[in-house]
């Protein structure tokens, strides 16, 4: 496999990842250990400094055989300046020694040594071209009916991604759905609020354009304001270390009868499941509580006036018992049955006479 951060000449590595060692922090892998998981989304990059790992795109597929990185070449590039899923499975053959790159390192060598991401990118871009040209990309989606579908959830991975996603929901919210939002910039056409300075947002992508959105905020890594108390969150044994919410689901009319909506549920909660997360809260406006319940969300306080969705029911899921099965493909056809489900939940409930969707 070529593309390498390593000089030619010998004697180890090159001054460019002698200058980088300084400044990053360096991880070790066992024989064996898992580098990177194929679909799910990583906030980080690595470069081996010494060992090798196995790059493999079908692990089943005897036909195709895993490609070997070394020293000077990087892993999870991609995926971490895109924002995309990791794109293949990726294990250490021997022991590995890597540099690990993430956003504060990044900034702290934008700051420190400017040049040092010059080169970065540079190369970076090289061993892209290279290595797009033997296909480590994803294998295309398809949607319920089985027709193809070229829909990838990618992680926002800087403003511009994140602007994407704010004009979505303005789009949506203020345009689509005609509704008043307190957070809405009618200037800029983007709906914003301090959640986002701290969120981990996806975003759903057809053929270019921004189709759908979701935002995960930890509670852990800051303020949720009157979220918390409404969603009834100190209640759980689990809070704060370990919750989260999912707010700004948006998917675009033409495709909520698609899979985009599960895919964005699907990589949300298997992004959690990685964080630690062990429940995840939302609210929920009353005609979709059955689909929710049926995936296993429970309400978890009253009900209150969203100023964008209107009267809605905080609920929250059990990650440690549901999550699992909301995520991959087996997850997402999973998702269809609790589609049927919901509506036989919803039609039950229609003939006891109705139903406020609380358990």
């Amino acid at each position: 496999m070529s593309g390498s951060l390593v000089s030619d000449t010998p004697g180890g590595l090159s001054a460019f990842l002698a200058e980088m060692s300084n400044l990053c922090e360096q991880r070790e892998f066992a024989p064996g250990d898992q580098l990177r998981s194929k679909n799910q989304h990583y906030r980080n990059m690595y470069i081996i400094t010494d060992g090798e790992a196995a790059v493999e795109l079908e692990p089943d597929n005897p036909s195709l055989s895993p490609i070997i990185c070394g020293p000077g070449q990087p892993i999870g590039e991609i995926g971490f300046l895109r924002g995309t899923p990791a794109n293949a499975f990726v294990t250490a053959r021997d022991a590995v020694h890597a540099l690990v790159i993430d956003d504060a390192i990044l900034e702290r060598i934008e700051d420190e040594k400017p040049e040092l991401v010059v080169q970065l990118m540079q190369k970076l871009a090289e061993i892209a071209d290279d290595r797009t040209s033997y296909s480590l990309t994803l294998a295309d989606e398809h949607v319920l009916d089985d027709k193809p579908q070229e829909i990838e959830v990618r992680l926002c991975r800087n403003a511009g991604q994140l602007a994407q996603a704010q004009q979505l929901r303005y789009e949506v919210y203020c345009g689509e759905l005609g509704r008043n939002s307190p957070s809405a910039n009618h200037e800029k056409k983007i709906i914003a609020d301090k959640l986002d300075q701290f969120a981990h947002c996806f975003i759903a992508v057809c053929k270019g354009e921004i189709i759908g959105t979701i935002r995960i905020n930890y509670t852990k890594e800051g303020s949720l304001g009157s979220l918390e108390g409404l969603y009834g969150m100190s209640d759980s044994s689990h809070h704060p270390g370990h919750t989260g919410i999912c707010t700004k689901f948006i998917v675009k009319r033409a495709h909520r009868k698609g899979r985009t909506a599960m895919q964005l549920v699907s990589q949300a909660t298997q992004f959690g499941l990685r964080h630690g997360m062990k429940e995840c809260y939302i609210d929920c406006v009353p005609k979709l509580v059955h689909y929710y319940r049926a995936m296993g969300f429970k309400p978890s306080g009253k009900q209150f006036f969203h100023p964008e969705n209107g009267p809605s029911l905080p609920m929250n899921l059990d990650l440690v018992r549901y999550g699992n099965e909301l995520v991959g493909d087996i997850g997402i056809q999973r998702m269809v049955k609790f589609y049927v489900k919901a509506k036989a939940m919803k039609i039950a409930d229609s003939l006891a006479g109705g139903s406020s969707g609380r358990d």
